[in-house]
């Protein structure tokens, strides 16, 4: 069985383990139908802001220029990487080598980041091209994206939800703010398929500060969190399929011991 672990979230740890996820100011543009070279850091990650006109594919290639180890993706205004946007593949056992076709879902701005893995400064090319594909359009998840979050109370009836990947309803997002320090506990339950159950530090949406996918009493849409929280603190929650284009129903409820 996969490990379960309990955790209080620390800011300063946060955003010291998170540190490429905080959007910099000023991100640049990203070009297209050509090749520029930038820098990036574990302190300043690289930024490229892409104002898709419609839906379409969005390809980006990166090459470092220094043999560094590059990471590379594709995040929406939240911060959240897109389906199947991420790459760490190290292309030709190029650590420096990666590269993407992103399936953009609508019109709207976008980012492109390129980290460096782990501490350290450096230097790479970047290269992009778009195709308009109207076709591709998903119309917007209502709880999609942690700016249209759900909120949830402890206590209350468990929430009957779904996915279904084959719209584009890939995950869905829940916030609970507390109201007293404590502790919070959410649990997934489903039959009908794998979850996976995440935590963010409200504005750090690119990486989970815990996650359980731990396939409880050995049925995979079983998942539980149990989180510390202060006074005042907000946490969000996503609950995402494994297999992105899967169709689920699922149970999620939310309990709280104070302190």
């Amino acid at each position: 069985m996969k490990n379960h672990r309990h955790w209080a979230v620390s800011g300063s740890l946060v955003s010291l383990c998170l540190l490429w996820l905080v959007p910099a100011a000023g991100a640049q543009q990203l070009e297209l139908g050509g090749v520029a070279t930038s820098s990036t850091s574990s302190a300043k990650v690289a930024q490229f802001e892409f104002n898709a006109p419609s839906a379409g594919v969005l390809t980006v290639v990166v090459r470092s220029a220094d043999e560094s180890d590059l990471v590379l993706s594709v995040s929406d205004q939240d911060g959240q990487p897109l389906p199947e946007a991420r790459s760490d593949q190290d292309l030709g056992g190029n650590s420096g080598a990666e590269q993407l076709a992103v399936t953009v879902p609508r019109a709207g701005a976008y980012l492109v980041l390129v980290e460096p893995f782990g501490s350290g400064d450096a230097r790479f090319k970047i290269g992009a091209s778009w195709i308009t594909f109207p076709d591709l359009e998903v119309p917007p998840d209502p709880n999609g994206s942690p700016s249209n979050a759900t909120a949830v109370r402890a206590g209350q009836q468990p929430l009957q939800e779904s996915l279904d990947g084959t719209a584009g309803d890939y995950w869905d997002w829940f916030v609970f703010t507390a109201e007293q320090a404590g502790t919070v506990t959410v649990t997934t339950r489903s039959e009908d398929g794998d979850l996976v159950l995440e935590a963010y530090e409200a504005g750090e949406y690119g990486e989970p500060v815990e996650r359980s996918d731990q396939d409880l009493q050995g049925t995979s849409g079983n998942e539980a969190l149990t989180l510390i929280v202060s006074a005042g603190q907000k946490v969000y929650f996503k609950v995402r399929a494994w297999n992105e284009g899967a169709q689920i129903a699922y149970r999620l409820q939310v309990g709280f011991m104070q302190d």
